[in-house]
């Protein structure tokens, strides 16, 4: 599509009295001699050092200075407002980044009042590339006592005179898709699409639920949220209910056009293929009006559909490709009178990521299902979660849902549909459970019991504990002068460090916590920090840092002193410790590697359709572990116990059956909250040993949701059954019984 953009204005500032002086100078025969380099600050007494620093200025984007060198006449006929705009104008057009202005020659004179001044300038163009003039020539005057420039826009392009307008007419690639690891469109560009709407009036109420099961499976809804969309509605009104990619509609065709109440509405847009990882892929619109700077600096005129969160956001140079176009002057009637440079557009490049698309639909039905499953118990009072796999070997990211998550094709501007409701992106915004936030890599969360796995890793690296240095849980621990309770009443009794973990004996970790705080109070945030706690991962997209508590950082934020107090704290992941599920996800791939911290990617490599890759992204390292493998095999040993010991294993009543189909490990996480009367997060963190190397990690998270063990381990065991292709067992009883679900809590912490 081409794009005419008009320098407005140029026209009615081109005064023909001040032109023809300049049209005078530019057909003046004077001998031009080549002479040594100017001074960066010529006088002002000399015409040629008026010249030499109003390029200075130019170059420095010093409007005001070149004004105040113009001649008394050209003052007279430009105003310092038009000047500017005229200057500002054209560097917009032509996608100026900079440029250099440099003499030719030195000063020539004609006559004792007058003289003209030979320069070369290049302009650097963001889409044009660089635009070389090398036969400039300034005209001055000596009037009222001074040396001033005599001005007109031909002094910017020589054609710019007698009332010419600058125009650059752009081409601007189609923007590029982007693709699952197998080459699976996760976002294609005009893609044909279809809304479905519905007719209140003509649903058969005796197959009303076997149509939003339907709905369901290809709107990637709940029942209950599509019924939502027409509950109360008109009879005879149609209403939309989302919107489905070809594929999916045309693989579903017979059992939805069963239904007489359903209507199809055909469009073409950029598509997000199933609403699938929209907080990774983000989504595109119009550029904002906060935006309009920076990107015109960057070539673009103002009026793209841009990367405005997510991949999109972060691969727009790829994505966008390079424009291209021609940099053409027109008469004051509107005629076409010269072109002055031209550059053909290079095309877009797409982005090929880690992501499994048919893991990514997974988790995001599975996250769905369980908060249907747990309806009447968990669910009502549970926030948001997050859900993250990666490999253990690579730090590729297979999969990623935030819950709630979003349509980003309705923020498309050229997908939106009149049957929609106008209100849709205000909806997300007001919604309370904030369906834009991305959890897995924004939320900071306490972490709860899963960072037990870095005590312990404190513990063993610091020689302090040994696997099995034991201690007598009572249930109680009175190390300070606060009694700390465990999550199990009347204790664990004796057990090693190695059951701690599989326990999640709270008094023993307060144990450690008091030991390593008085040896240094720095061991366990060091250790945090091996696993990149505390910092940003460097993942593609928005993320947080969290946060890992310290002497130092208490004292310069608050003026506080550490105490043995926040060390235990902090040894069970409470306190002020705060990470993102994607940083626990990283923490447990570490520790199933052999202590490898990868740097997560959820780009693979990126490059045009059918061709080599521009650019391929390898595995890499953040940082090695300092631990010993004799170290982390016991860790590992104890994450396997969580999931297989049928007496100390907090999830063992969840995952134990797993066991006989592959070798799985993990933790559980039930991290206290600051609001009072809020339900706990519920964490499980863990991953897969399916033949002899570990597989995948797998992170769940459930704000408010509960119980680790009773929450979030049935997800994640969920997520290995279907992943693996193993037998499905239904969620839990439990979850539909309140009364049972009170009596479960009290088995898993």
């Amino acid at each position: 599509m081409k794009l005419r953009i008009f320098v407005i204005g140029l026209v009615s500032l081109l005064l023909l009295g001040a032109c023809s002086v300049v049209d005078s100078f530019l057909g003046t025969e004077s001998a031009v001699t080549t002479g040594p380099t100017l001074t960066s600050t010529p006088p002002l007494d000399q015409p040629d050092g008026v010249a030499q620093t109003f390029l200075n200025a130019w170059m420095a984007g010093d409007y005001p200075g070149m004004y105040s060198l113009l001649s008394p006449n050209s003052q007279a006929a430009y105003t310092l407002e038009q000047f500017t705009d005229t200057y500002e104008g054209t560097a917009t057009t032509m996608t100026l980044i900079d440029l250099e202005a440099v003499p030719r020659s030195v000063l020539s004179e004609s006559t004792g009042t007058s003289a003209f001044f030979a320069f070369e300038v290049t302009f650097n163009t963001q889409v044009l590339g660089p635009i070389e003039l090398k036969d400039q020539r300034m005209p001055l005057v000596f009037a009222d006592g001074r040396w001033g420039v005599v001005w007109s826009p031909g002094l910017i392009f020589p054609e710019l005179a007698s009332g010419n307008t600058l125009q650059l007419e752009s081409t601007t690639p189609s923007r590029a898709n982007i693709y699952d690891r197998n080459g699976l469109a996760l976002v294609t560009d005009d893609a044909q699409t279809y809304t479905i709407t519905i007719v209140p009036g003509q649903i058969n109420t005796n197959f009303e639920d076997q149509m939003l099961n339907l709905l369901s499976e290809v709107l990637h809804m709940t029942p209950a949220d599509i019924k939502k969309n027409y509950d109360g509605a008109p009879a005879d009104r149609s209403i939309a209910l989302g919107d489905a990619d070809a594929e999916t509609i045309q693989n579903n065709w017979n059992a939805l056009n069963s239904y007489v109440a359903l209507g199809f509405v055909e469009k073409t847009g950029r598509r997000y293929f199933d609403r699938l990882a929209p907080h990774v892929l983000g989504y595109t619109s119009y550029i904002t009006s906060e935006q309009l700077e920076s990107y015109r600096k960057l070539g673009y005129q103002g009026d793209e559909i841009v990367g405005q969160s997510g991949l999109e956001k972060w691969g727009e140079t790829y994505l966008a490709g390079t424009r291209g176009g021609s940099l053409n002057v027109y008469t004051p009637q509107g005629q076409f009178y010269k072109q002055l440079t031209s550059k053909e557009s290079q095309p877009a490049q797409s982005i090929y990521t880690t992501l499994d698309r048919d893991l990514q639909a997974m988790l995001q039905d599975i996250i769905a299902e369980a908060y249907y499953g747990g309806q009447t118990t968990w669910a009502p009072t549970a926030g948001g979660a997050a859900l993250v796999v990666l490999e253990v070997n690579t730090g590729a990211i297979l999969g990623m849902a935030s819950y709630p998550d979003y349509d980003p094709n309705v923020l498309h501007p050229f997908n939106q549909h009149p049957l929609y409701t106008n209100t849709y992106v205000q909806d997300l915004l007001n919604d309370p459970l904030k369906p834009f936030f991305g959890r897995a890599t924004q939320g900071e969360y306490p972490a709860g019991s899963v960072f037990k796995l870095v005590t312990m890793s404190t513990a063993l690296g610091s020689e302090l504990f040994e696997p099995g240095t034991t201690y007598n849980c009572t249930g109680v621990w009175t190390g300070l002068d606060t009694p700390r309770y465990d999550w199990l009443e009347g204790g664990h009794g004796t057990i090693t460090l190695a059951q701690a973990l599989t326990g999640s004996c709270n008094p023993y970790f307060y144990k450690i916590g008091f030991v390593t705080g008085q040896e240094d109070p720095n061991l366990i945030p060091n250790y945090a920090r091996e696993y990149g706690f505390g910092d940003k991962l460097g993942i593609e997209i928005e993320e947080q840092p969290g946060l890992i508590p310290d002497p130092n950082w208490l004292f310069q934020t608050r003026g506080q002193t550490w105490t043995l107090s926040d060390s235990v704290n902090i040894a069970i992941g409470q306190g002020d410790i705060l990470v993102t599920p994607l940083q626990i996800a990283n923490m447990v791939a570490a520790v199933a590697n052999g202590g490898t911290v990868y740097h997560p990617r959820l780009v693979d490599h990126i490059g045009l359709l059918g061709e080599e890759p521009s650019v391929t992204f390898q595995p890499e390292v953040l940082n090695m572990l300092s631990l010993s493998q004799d170290d982390l095999a016991v860790i590992r040993e104890s994450m396997h116990q969580v999931a297989a010991d049928p007496f100390v294993g907090t999830a063992e009543y969840r995952l134990g059956s797993l066991n006989n189909r592959l070798w799985i490990a993990g933790k559980t996480g039930t991290a206290q909250v600051s609001r009072p009367g809020a339900p706990p997060i519920a964490w499980f963190a863990g991953y897969t040993v399916p033949t002899d190397e570990p597989d995948i990690a797998i992170v769940v998270m459930i704000e408010n949701g509960g119980n680790g063990s009773t929450v979030a381990a049935p997800i994640f065991r969920r997520i290995v059954e279907r992943y693996y292709n193993l037998p499905e067992l239904d969620w839990p009883s439990d979850w539909g019984n309140p009364e049972e679900f009170e009596f479960v809590k009290d088995r898993g912490e």
